[in-house]
């Protein structure tokens, strides 16, 4: 299978998310770190990974919302690299029957950060940014903390591609 075959088969993009997880199949228990989410799912870190097409149940927070989140999902991929460190090893959720108010406050989430990712996009356009507006956007994106200016920059700007077009040409398939 093509590299971009495969992404394209995901209906919407992930962002960042940097909380614990809870998925059970009812009798067996993970607790994970997420690094990545969708209105359709949430990518899981643990090298202890469910069968695919496990279903069960998965509890989440967001920061737009007091109270955790429980959905109905299923073990939609599983990624065990044991030869490249950089790549993270976990397995993918698939949603299964959110409710409308679920959907709500996931795409609620989506557009805040998206919001977010755009506005310090172009904070950190300036040669000089505003260290307090960078650390204010920095507090309410996932992930951020660890990287200097130059890491940041490059991260952000990598994130907002999420954001821009598809009909934007792809360099890496120029010979």
């Amino acid at each position: 299978m093509e590299k971009n075959q495969f992404i394209n088969r995901r209906r919407e993009h992930r962002l960042p998310y940097f909380e614990k997880v809870i998925f059970t199949d009812g009798s067996k228990n993970l607790t994970a770190h997420a690094i990545n989410f969708s209105s359709g799912g949430l990518f899981l870190t643990t090298l202890d990974a469910f069968p695919i097409d496990t279903g069960g149940m998965v509890a989440f927070m967001l920061s737009t919302h007091s109270r955790s989140l429980c959905i109905k999902a299923r073990v939609a991929h599983v990624v065990y690299d044991r030869q490249r460190s950089e790549v993270e090893c976990g397995m993918g959720l698939q949603f299964l029957e959110p409710t409308k108010e679920q959907l709500n406050l996931l795409n609620l989430q989506m557009l805040n950060d998206q919001r977010n990712y755009l506005e310090l996009k172009e904070i950190l356009k300036e040669e000089k940014p505003d260290v307090l507006a960078v650390k204010e956007l920095k507090g309410k994106l996932p992930g951020l903390e660890h990287y200097d200016l130059l890491g940041l920059r490059y991260r952000v700007s990598r994130i907002c591609t999420l954001f821009e077009s598809p009909t934007v040409s792809n360099s890496s398939t120029a010979a």
